[in-house]
């Protein structure tokens, strides 16, 4: 009899914690500060490439990323890790106040790289289509011409999508489109 009590009271407890804690799955809305703190510190011991390699960022990652053919999901958590990942590289460091204000923002951003052909990058969740609040194109001359393909960024406000649900990352090019099936509640 004590025993079963003690189990019920183990259960009770155990469920009580899960429920009242910050457990996130999908997109991270709202980081807390050693969320910030340990993104900061992941990029940061991952300098350059290394960081599309650790599981917060390839979770991220569709297509051939970071190679043609290929996109990275900048949300706020990847974009902060692959920020101080570069940063570190250069033997810089991100500064708390620009960390947290990188989190801060309200738009999920898609970066692509692919051919001069792209006209626009479209979400599809539960059958919606969601059109971007911006896409552009950023100047990238100057880059080696054996690794440059046309960049581009296409932003989606955090209102209009659900952070937790499947979702189709559709590329439309001037003839024809391609199509990447990610699951936002994978990623941080």
């Amino acid at each position: 009899m004590k025993t079963k009590l003690s189990y019920i009271c183990f259960l009770l407890v155990l469920i009580i914690c899960v429920s009242f804690t910050n457990i996130s799955h999908g997109i991270e809305l709202d980081p807390v500060k050693e969320q910030i703190e340990d993104t900061v510190k992941l990029g940061e011991s991952n300098p350059g490439k290394k960081i599309f390699k650790t599981e917060l960022v390839r979770q991220a990652i569709f297509g051939k990323w970071p190679n043609y053919g290929g996109g990275l999901i900048k949300t706020k958590l990847v974009d902060l890790a692959v920020m101080s990942a570069m940063m570190r590289k250069a033997r810089k460091s991100l500064s708390d106040k620009d960390a947290y204000s990188m989190t801060k923002t309200d738009t999920l951003v898609i970066s692509y790289r692919g051919g001069d052909d792209v006209f626009k990058i479209k979400l599809q969740q539960r059958g919606s289509l969601i059109e971007p609040a911006n896409m552009r194109r950023p100047d990238l001359q100057g880059k080696d011409p054996k690794e440059h393909a046309a960049f581009f960024l296409a932003s989606f406000p955090y209102s209009t999508i659900d952070p937790n649900a499947k979702t189709e990352i559709i590329v439309i090019r001037d003839f024809g489109e391609e199509r990447y099936k990610v699951d936002f509640s994978r990623i941080k």
